[in-house]
């Protein structure tokens, strides 16, 4: 199993010459797994990237699109993803209800006129929508590929992914947007159980758009920090740690700094970079 990240930047996309090792797309990435499987997570503006990923389709060919939330920077890159306009793929956008609102709300919304010319109902690809249960257990079998979730605290809610490749032993945790310091027990507790069920996760990628020297300014904006996401991987017992979702203002000289920092706090960790960085996790 190996994660390509399209886009590792939060809040909004930027596009200058000091931001291109750590990339300016919003938030999407890709999992395949041993068999070939597609699971898409979020559909930021690095889903354009991602498109180059997939590879040409062969008749019947799948993708499954996860869903974190509906904010627009997880969101915006759904019209520019090609697979929705060619008849050989089918692609399942999936997510539990979250405040009311299901993935089709969203998508139909997203899609919609004046916002863009082509509506759900036109799009080649066969595509469904799906309502994943509140309960991911059993989890939700994608061939040789298991995904479990649970909520996260966040504004308008949220949600966690694990993907799990028995056959291999690989697995993640995504977890791209969640205020770690104002989650509750439960959500502490829920959270802590999807990276350690069925066993410690390999890789947690982990919102840390802020520190804790400027959190106080950005309290209730619905993200942690990267020192979060060292004590969340230290007592988790996770062997490696991506720190995502990085502040639209922090170019690269601030993230490689950040990246040091974290670091030396925890050697196994790193900040995720977009443009197409692959993670292999079967290794």
């Amino acid at each position: 199993m190996k994660l390509i990240f399209g886009g590792a930047r939060g809040t909004s996309p930027v596009a200058a010459a000091d931001f291109l090792e750590f990339g300016g797309e919003t938030t999407a990435a890709l999992v395949t797994g041993l068999g070939g499987e597609n699971i898409v997570l979020d559909a930021g503006t690095g889903l354009r990237l991602v498109n180059a990923r997939l590879g040409p389709a062969t008749p019947g060919a799948q993708i499954l699109l996860l869903l974190t939330h509906y904010h627009l920077d997880h969101l915006m890159g759904l019209p520019f993803f090609e697979p929705l306009y060619s008849k050989l793929w089918s692609v399942e956008i999936a997510a539990p209800l979250r405040e009311g609102v299901t993935a089709e709300n969203a998508v139909h919304r997203m899609l919609a006129k004046p916002f863009w010319p082509v509506q759900l109902d036109s799009l080649r690809a066969h595509v469904s929508l799906t309502t994943l249960p509140a309960d991911a257990e059993p989890p939700r079998r994608y061939g040789g590929l298991e995904v479990r979730w649970c909520a996260v605290h966040h504004p308008e809610g949220c949600h966690a992914y694990r993907i799990d490749e028995p056959a291999t032993g690989a697995s993640l945790v995504f977890a791209t947007d969640m205020e770690w310091s104002l989650a509750t027990a439960t959500e502490k507790n829920a959270f802590f159980r999807l990276c350690a069920h069925p066993q410690p996760v390999r890789l947690l990628i982990m919102d840390g758009q802020f520190t804790r020297a400027n959190y106080a300014k950005y309290k209730g904006w619905g993200h942690s920090t990267w020192e979060d996401g060292v004590d969340v991987a230290r007592a988790a017992l996770v062997r490696r740690l991506l720190i995502t979702h990085h502040a639209p203002h922090n170019n690269d000289t601030r993230l490689n700094a950040i990246e040091r920092a974290v670091q030396q706090a925890l050697p196994q960790a790193a900040l995720a970079r977009g443009g197409l960085e692959e993670v292999r996790l079967d290794e």
